[in-house]
């Protein structure tokens, strides 16, 4: 393995592993992944690892990292809705070796043509950095990164931002369809909320269930003994797929990669696989990102609970209400209700993505 690919290895592994940095800037951006946007196009990156994606996931501990050399490179965002913006934002690092020097953004409200607002020039700093802008409208923003801090160096670009409000309802893209994953064939089906797909990834396939809440698309996955989530968004046209995928729990340090997806011709089969009842008799819980299957479940599982979690609001108390106006809104006679809100988190989530993917009911039963 090259020295430089390695590094980036054990990079991305520390970063996983070291304490979060606070992502108070990127839980607001409407450049976020967990708020809709998607990756349409990209110049390149050093490894999926370190792809485009990074830079929206929400972490500010990720980075999008050019290849070795190879700068400028570019990327752009489809937002889920027509916005306004008024100011645009980086993160990138301290102390020279991989700091970006300027980094240029482009809107546009159609897709194809893209208009200059601002080539920032950034500070030898780990902290967000905003930068006001003339307001604009947009609903694709294009990002540069255009060269390094000290010439000949590499870039890690951890975070896009924008601030600003949506001007119209957001219109996540249909997931519904074929798709090319990573080079590999996938295909979803979508039935009002209700999300079904398989990805047909190495030796065996990869089978989903889920839910699409009008941005994104959020999903559990099961393929023999291995299971986990994930969260994926589809362009308003729907011919672009962005999505992050984490093993058993989406925590830093059980991120797996990347997917970036393109529409392709059908080459998978869903199938009738039960990935609730195999996510349940693997794991005990089943989160209910669409709450369809409820009576389906607790007609399977009678002696099941429903345990409420929330984690999006900015206090414990917020987050049980909220808890408790998820759990009024479904009808479950018989069944256990606990509002557990943001109080004792299986895992602590730390991006907007993972708070996303936590806030839900879960189906658990006794095993």
């Amino acid at each position: 393995m090259k020295r430089s690919v390695l590094f980036v290895f054990l990079a991305v592994i520390l970063s996983a592993t070291a304490a979060p940095l606070s992502d108070v800037d990127e839980r607001t951006s409407l450049l976020d992944l967990a708020h809709g946007a998607t990756v349409i196009s990209r110049t390149g990156e050093l490894l999926l690892q370190t792809s485009a994606l990074n830079a929206i996931d929400g972490d500010p501990g990720t980075f999008w990292m050019n290849p070795p050399g190879d700068l400028p490179q570019a990327m752009t965002v489809a937002l889920p809705a027509r916005s306004r913006i008024v100011r645009v934002g980086i993160r990138t690092e301290a102390n020279g070796g991989f700091t970006a020097n300027h980094v240029t953004f482009a809107a546009s409200t159609d897709g194809s043509a893209f208009t200059p607002v601002i080539t920032a020039k950034a500070q030898d700093s780990n902290d967000v950095q905003w930068f006001s802008v003339q307001p604009f409208e947009a609903t694709h923003v294009r990002v540069s990164i255009d060269d390094s801090l000290l010439p000949g160096h590499d870039v890690r670009l951890h975070s896009i931002l924008a601030s600003g409000v949506e001007l119209t309802p957001p219109a996540g893209g249909d997931i519904s369809g074929c798709w090319t994953i990573n080079g590999e064939p996938a295909q979803f089906k979508r039935e009002g909320t209700h999300v079904t797909g398989i990805l047909a990834a190495g030796t065996e396939p990869l089978h989903f269930d889920g839910g699409f809440d009008g941005r994104i698309d959020r999903l559990q996955w099961i393929r023999g003994n291995d299971y986990g989530l994930s969260l994926i968004t589809v362009s308003p046209d729907g011919r672009h797929l962005s999505g992050l995928n984490w093993h058993e729990e989406a925590i830093p340090m059980f991120f797996d990669t990347s997917w970036f997806g393109e529409r392709a011709p059908c080459k998978a089969s869903i199938g009738n696989f039960d990935v609730p009842a195999a996510y349940l008799r693997r794991t005990g819980r089943f989160s209910l990102y669409d709450t369809s299957q409820l009576a389906r479940l607790a007609k399977q599982f009678p002696d099941a609970q429903l345990v409420a979690h929330e984690f999006r609001f900015g206090s414990a108390e917020e987050n049980r209400r909220a808890a408790q106006r998820t759990l009024d809104r479904l009808r479950a006679p018989g069944i256990k209700l606990v509002v557990q809100g943001s109080d004792d988190p299986r895992q602590l989530p730390v991006t907007e993505p993972m708070r996303v993917l936590y806030s839900t009911v879960d189906f658990q039963i006794r095993r």
